[in-house]
This record gives structure tokens, sequence and C-alpha cells, in this order.
């Protein structure tokens, strides 16, 4: 793998500006999800710096963002607009899809009047997919569809789902329209991230043609892992800025309190822990953009692991060092660190937990046969 670059090109600095101006156009409401409007209003904003076609290439309607590009421009949403978008819905119409369902479904995805879901994970199934119980069976001239998915990202507002569901020939794909007959929302309350507006998912006889299939019967998995490394790393990515910013808070916090007539920010112990974290950020920092200068670097799924789990820690860590700083101050609900704070707790998990992705960083260090994905 290449080394870090310690500067970002002009066009990176760019897009990480239009990042951060539309999150500021956009301001997530304090503790509810986005509505489908406000979530449609968004996606049409970011439709020209190339976001939702990040995943496509050009000659099917990407503008050739590169992953470092991409990942200066998720940068620049966090932390107000961490995780937002259906990029993946994209790359599984685009590599998967045949022509008919690429100009029925692709338009609106990419011109922001759709919004994407993907329905993989189940109640009390996780990551281990071979245990999923959501069944489609053959039935006329299409599919029947009956179980339930969980922590379905923009899952109240979707207006196409991707759904993974079980065939008498294993694991497959399937477009689903949101408001298709048999398919129904139920709001669910995280501790963070509740702008994504997760849901879970119940399928009840949900029937659908043959051609929305999405690829063969029993080809439902292919594809998946060659996403780990980007979403990781732009996972990752986000993370950092979550920390930054409860970093800031307690910087402005430390400046503007003094104990003992004394300044706070005078504070060895505190100077230390603000030094320690805005460290920390700057070396994640940098792990993550040399993850994506080369993706396709031998080494790259143990690296974008290695940058998602100790950007996770960081999150937290700089959560909770900052809550200690400000004591009371923080515990109400609409402070801004305590949606950090939720926040950090979700980046912990998403793309993996620290614990997975340390053991894929192993893996590769002490190759044995099985481990983790």
């Amino acid at each position: 793998m290449t080394g870090a670059r310690f500067d970002r090109t002009p066009a990176e600095q760019g897009l990480l500006a239009q990042g951060q101006a539309i999150a500021e156009a956009h301001p997530r409401p304090a503790g509810r999800p986005l509505d489908g409007a406000e979530l449609r209003a968004i996606f049409r904003a970011l439709a020209p710096t190339g976001y939702l076609a990040s995943t496509l290439p050009r000659e099917a309607g990407g503008q050739g963002l590169s992953a470092a590009e991409f990942c200066a421009l998720c940068e620049g949403l966090a932390p107000g607009l961490t995780l937002i978008g259906n990029h993946s819905v994209q790359r599984y119409l685009q590599q998967f899809g045949d022509a008919a369902q690429r100009a029925r479904f692709l338009p609106a995805l990419l011109e922001g009047d759709g919004v994407g879901a993907i329905a993989m994970t189940e109640p009390q199934v996780g990551s281990d997919l071979e245990r999923m119980t959501t069944t489609a069976r053959r039935s006329g001239h299409g599919y029947v569809i009956d179980g339930e998915k969980t922590w379905v990202t923009h899952g109240l507002s979707a207006t196409l789902i991707v759904l993974l569901a079980k065939t008498d020939h294993g694991l497959t794909r399937f477009l689903v329209p949101g408001d298709a007959p048999g398919v129904r929302r139920i709001a669910m309350e995280p501790v963070g991230l509740r702008h994504l507006g997760f849901a879970r998912l119940a399928f009840d006889g949900c029937e659908v043609p043959a051609e929305w299939r999405l690829g063969g019967e029993g080809e439902g998995l292919r594809g998946a892992k060659a996403a780990f490394p980007i979403a990781r790393v732009i996972a990752a990515t986000q993370a950092v800025r979550i920390a930054r910013a409860a970093v800031a808070i307690a910087r402005d916090y430390a400046e503007g309190r003094s104990v003992a007539r004394a300044p706070l920010a005078g504070s060895s112990l505190v100077q230390h822990g603000i030094a320690h974290l805005s460290a920390r950020c700057e070396a994640v920092s940098l792990l993550c953009r040399r993850v994506a200068d080369d993706l396709q670097a031998e080494d790259v799924v143990a690296t974008a692991s290695a940058a998602k789990a100790l950007a996770g820690e960081l999150a937290l860590d700089a959560c909770r060092w900052t809550e200690d700083l400000l004591g009371s101050t923080s515990l109400e609900a609409a402070h801004p660190l305590a949606t950090l704070a939720g926040d950090a707790r979700m980046m912990a998990v998403v793309d993996g937990t620290s614990v997975l992705n340390h053991l894929v960083v192993a893996r590769r260090l002490l190759p044995v046969r099985g481990g983790a994905a």
C-alpha cells in the first residue's frame, strides 16, 4: 500500500467544502428522523456533487469521483448528516440489474427523487446470513416474500428496497418498491443517528414479479464483500469527524471556564486530554486517507478494518472524555454533545464492531483457516 498523503488535492478540498455547505444548509432535526421530503431535498442538493452516483462508472452516470474524493465529501457531511445516502442500492442495480431494471429505478435514485434502502439484517441473526429466515417462494410468475428485516437505514422513507431473502437455490436479492402491498414499516428508536430513519420492515405475503429479482437465484452475496473496504473507510472518516466535534466542544468549554479563578484551559490535565485526542484524530484521519488512496492494495481489507476499529473507539473516547470535562452540563438531551455521544455509540457498531474489525486485522497478521469477514 502506498504511503499516506499529508495534504488534500484541490478537488478533495472543494468536495469537503461542498459537503460542509450542504450539511449546514440542511441541519438535521433534533431527536427524530428526516422525513421523506427532507431526505429527498438533501439528496437533490447532493446530486450535482456526484455523491449519489459515487459507486457508478462514468458511462453509467457516475462523475468519476475517486475514493479519496468521495471520502472528502462524506467527511464534510459529518457529523450532521453522517451515513446519509443510498449508494449500495445504485451499485447493486448497476452491477447486477438488467437494462430494464436500471432504466426503471436508477434515474430517480441518481436525481435525488428516490430513496433506496438495503434490507439484509434480521432480528437474532446479525451478520450470520446463513441463518436468515426471510423467504421468497415461487408463485406463478413471481415470488411471495415473508419475513422481517431490522436496522434498515432510511427504512421509513425508502421508495426502493433491495431485499435479501432465501429461495430454493439460496440467498437472492430482490427489488421491492417501498409502497408494495405486504410491506409494513416499524419505526425504531436508536440511541444515535436518528436522522437516518431506521426501521424494521415486515414482509407479509409481499408479491414481486420475477423480473424484479436482482441477479440469479443463489447470487445474493455476490459482490458484497468487495464493498467492505470503502464502506468501512467512509464510516471511519465520519467517526473521526464526530471525535473532532467532541474535542471542539471540550476546547470551547475549557477556554470559557474558570476553576478557582484560574482558566480551565490552563490545566495541564485538560491540555493533555485535548492534545492527545487531537493527535489521535490526525493519525486515524491519515490512515483513512491512506486506505482511500489505494483500494486495490493487497492488504486493503485489513487496513480498512483497522481504520474503522480505531475511528469507532476514538469517537467513543472523545465523547466520554468531553462528558467528564463538562459534567452535568452535557447531560441534557438537547446538548450537542448528547447527540454526538449517541452517534458515536452507533458508529462503533456500524460496518463491524471494533472486536470484529480487530479480528480481520489479526487474520491478516496471523493467518489461520476461517475467521471474520
